[in-house]
């Protein structure tokens, strides 16, 4: 079965330092979770395709509330690291063969800044600059390769965030030699995400292509007036979802 995210599956500031694999935040490998005792961790979020019945589990591996790594049943695996409390880079594997990776950014106050793809050899696919606008928003513009000039843009857009949560995503293009925009509003439940209390996923609602969930859950998505994509879910005791339906998949979430 092809692999399906749920909505879950975001910034240039020059007067702050950014953070990377070679700067000198603390590493702890003992760090003690800062979250309460009675708060959830998803431990497994099983993926069901009702168009042939196949099932792909997903079993998530902590240190703390830290995400160590996801091995998913269909061979794949994403191996997390951390600089303190924030994630700096993932690791693809396919069969424990190195695929691809993502590196993070963050400035002194704990915003991303950039965020570039690398193939298994270590070179630059795409990489995005984020630049933290007074009014709350995140402009956006990514590049093909791993330079940042005009001829290699290939994205364009702006983040309307409210706190953590991700409310619209407004997309820069050209259509028939014209600028033109389109408008994605996202609307969420009052519950609890999956990923509410794993650490740096708050650092990350939005930095790639889908919007992250990291406090409630996206419920719908809609481009203009028209609705491009929903879910439903149902939730547990701790109000958590216990259970997801997008379209053709299904979801089952373990704590």
């Amino acid at each position: 079965m092809k692999r399906v995210s749920l909505i879950l599956g975001i910034a240039l500031v020059s007067v702050f330092a950014s953070c990377s694999l070679d700067d000198d935040f603390e590493m702890t490998d003992t760090d003690a979770s800062k979250m309460s005792v009675n708060a959830l961790l998803v431990r497994s979020i099983a993926t069901i395709s009702e168009r042939d019945g196949t099932m792909i589990t997903d079993d998530y591996q902590y240190n703390g509330s830290k995400l160590l790594k996801i091995n998913s049943s269909d061979g794949r695996e994403i191996v997390y690291t951390y600089a303190g409390d924030l994630i700096i880079r993932k690791d693809f594997f396919q069969d424990n063969i190195l695929n691809s990776k993502e590196i993070f950014e963050y400035n002194r106050q704990y915003q991303l800044i950039k965020y570039k793809r690398q193939n298994a050899s270590g070179v630059t696919t795409y990489n995005a600059i984020y630049t933290n606008n007074t009014d709350g928003t995140v402009s956006v513009k990514g590049y093909s390769g791993g330079t940042t000039n005009q001829s290699s843009q290939i994205l364009d857009r702006k983040v309307f965030t409210s706190g953590i949560r991700v409310n619209k995503v407004e997309n820069y293009t050209t259509q028939n030699g014209s600028p033109a925009t389109q408008v994605f509003n996202y609307s969420y439940d009052t519950k609890n995400s999956p990923f509410k209390n794993i650490t740096g996923f708050d650092k990350l609602a939005y930095y790639d292509i889908t919007v992250n969930s990291n406090y409630y859950n996206v419920q719908s998505v809609t481009r203009g007036t028209t609705e491009v994509e929903s879910v439903q879910y149902t939730y547990n005791g701790e109000n958590y979802p216990s259970s997801a339906n997008k379209g053709s998949l299904s979801f089952l979430y373990t704590y």
